[in-house]
């Protein structure tokens, strides 16, 4: 997927610190979409994410439809990608926390 020929990334109308993606070929065009939570997991090159359907000319399209995920997941890629050799995504290994820590009612709770 290539930004601004497969999909474009538009300014949420209501709200000035969100970006919406309105996807521009294939089977889900004129589909926009708002990204949420990405999450990097233990297993090599797998990743997880949620996303909110905005609008979609489909009528019975649903965050559902794993075709729909598919081409959301390489979206997001692309923009990982992209964002890591321009230089304003930066991916880091995620750090165990295996320590104790003080909690409001001063006692000690084990994070894993």
């Amino acid at each position: 997927m290539v930004e601004n020929k497969d999909y474009e990334l538009i300014p949420a109308p209501n709200d000035s610190t969100l970006w919406h993606i309105r996807i521009l070929t294939g089977d889900f065009t004129e589909t926009v979409f708002q990204l949420g939570s990405i999450a990097f997991n233990e297993i090599k090159d797998h990743f997880s994410f949620n996303f909110k359907l905005v609008e979609s000319p489909d009528p019975h399209l649903t965050e559902n439809d794993r075709t729909l995920h598919g081409v959301i997941a390489r979206i997001l890629e692309d923009i990982i990608e992209r964002g890591e050799k321009e230089g304003w995504v930066k991916l880091n290994e995620r750090k165990e926390i295996n320590e104790f820590t003080n909690r409001a009612d001063h006692t000690s709770k084990i994070i894993n």
